[in-house]
């Protein structure tokens, strides 16, 4: 379990019991005396016993979520683009600000030439925390492009800026919890997970540090988006992975007023991931159907919120049984290498930021969802300097300010706005695009 600002396992009341001995050596009397005496020295504890329906009880305050895209971040960006802080700090409010750090911790020194790359410092951490970042996904499919290492960095770095986490673990049993974040106004658990594209190695074992991976299977084959299975028939869970994940949200309803639930997801039908960007598919703009079966499965175990980011672009958003699931949210930093050129398409420079309210269920712990509003984002596709177009490790100028956000306006952000809208009516989502901003018409609790 991670810990940290992150207490990953609510502490448990504990109730003393006292045992009265050798009672039988004074009378009754002289008890009531004693007792009367006692209780004549502590007026306030006759105050204190008066019945608890003698003040109306209130309702718990509303809690604002605050959920964005992947931060696919290289740098320290309080060094390299501080004029970003701002920028971003404007776009969080509330009291969970929610991100995916989609790359590994590497310690200075450390680098990998072999596979995918995207590494960053530990300073990058403490922009996150700069930014208003107080949970953070670590169960990227970067999370272990610095192998076991990188992993453990991440963690302990993490840990070491009480950074609330979820996703990752010395062995599976820490990669499945939950962690939770402890607020004013009520505690939250993040349970997190990844699907697809997990490098040989990189799932979370009983022995073995890594991601708490969601293995798709298809006709016995395991799906991990790497290649076509052409032929193969519907995408379904793992049982085991789906049962760790599902008792893991279980365990978090038991111990939160709020259950968020992150998967970081590749895995669409029988194709794999680089050919269904390569060939700009349409089934890259919505999720699968056996996601929309596992987010419901998931809803009904306690999440409050299922959000995902992977592919990367914007996909619609359901409401089921009161609960949203954002099926993609994009991404927030993206600093892409410019020769990563097959999910390179405008629509990956485009995201939105969710604000997401709860109030307090009446009559019982569960809270009611309250509102639901949207600000579309853009992101910077040139960065300053010299780009690097023969290799993906380069780490200069141009990637670390490339992929910056700033709030869309004008006519491209209700362009956004209601391309969400549309890829949310088949849920059965009605959004109101309001300017620059949107709302979901909830329908009123029964």
């Amino acid at each position: 379990m991670q810990m940290g600002a992150s207490v990953n396992g609510p502490a448990k009341s504990r109730r003393s019991v006292g045992k009265v001995a050798g009672v039988t050596a004074l009378g009754t009397v002289a008890i009531a005396a004693l007792v009367a005496a006692a209780w004549a020295q502590v007026p306030s504890a006759r105050a204190q016993s008066a019945p608890a329906s003698s003040e109306p009880v209130r309702p718990a305050p509303p809690i604002v979520v605050t959920l964005a895209g992947q931060s696919m971040m290289r740098s320290d960006m309080r060094a390299t683009a501080p004029a970003e802080v701002p920028i971003i700090q404007s776009l969080l409010k509330g009291d969970v600000m929610f991100t995916n750090l989609e790359s590994a911790v590497a310690e200075k020194g450390e680098t990998t030439h072999e596979g995918r790359g995207f590494l960053t410092p530990p300073e990058a951490l403490d922009a996150l925390k700069t930014f208003g970042f107080n949970l953070v996904a670590l169960s990227g499919n970067h999370a272990f492009d610095l192998n076991v290492t990188g992993i453990r960095n991440t963690i302990r770095e993490a840990d070491a800026r009480k950074i609330v986490h979820s996703g990752t673990g010395n062995n599976i049993a820490e990669a499945a919890a939950p962690g939770y974040l402890h607020t004013p106004k009520g505690t939250i658990a993040l349970v997190a997970s990844a699907s697809g594209l997990i490098a040989p190695g990189g799932s979370a074992t009983a022995d073995r540090p890594g991601v708490n991976e969601l293995r798709v299977e298809a006709g016995g084959k395991e799906n991990e988006a790497t290649v076509d299975l052409p032929g193969a028939p519907g995408n379904t869970p793992n049982p085991e992975d789906a049962q760790r994940i599902l008792q893991s949200i279980r365990d978090a309803r038991q111990h939160a007023d709020l259950v968020i639930v992150y998967q970081h997801n590749h895995v669409f039908s029988n194709h794999s991931f680089s050919t269904i960007f390569t060939e700009g598919m349409a089934e890259r703009l919505a999720p699968n159907e056996w996601l929309q079966k596992w987010t419901h499965q998931e809803i009904d175990a306690g999440a409050d919120i299922v959000v995902m980011h992977g592919a990367p672009l914007l996909h619609g958003v359901e409401i089921y049984r009161g609960r949203p699931i954002f099926y993609d949210l994009g991404n927030l930093i993206y600093n892409t290498p410019p020769t990563l050129t097959y999910i390179d398409e405008p629509m990956a420079w485009e995201s939105m930021v969710a604000y997401v309210e709860f109030d307090a269920a009446a009559g019982s712990g569960r809270r009611n969802l309250k509102s639901i509003s949207l600000r579309p984002i853009v992101m910077n596709t040139l960065g300053e300097g010299q780009p690097d177009v023969h290799s993906e490790y380069t780490n200069n100028e141009f990637l670390v300010t490339r992929g910056l956000p700033s709030p869309a306006t004008g006519a491209r952000a209700r362009y956004i706005l209601e391309r969400v809208a549309d890829e949310s009516k088949p849920f059965g989502t009605s959004i109101e695009v309001k300017g620059e901003t949107a709302e979901i018409k909830l329908k009123s609790a029964k």
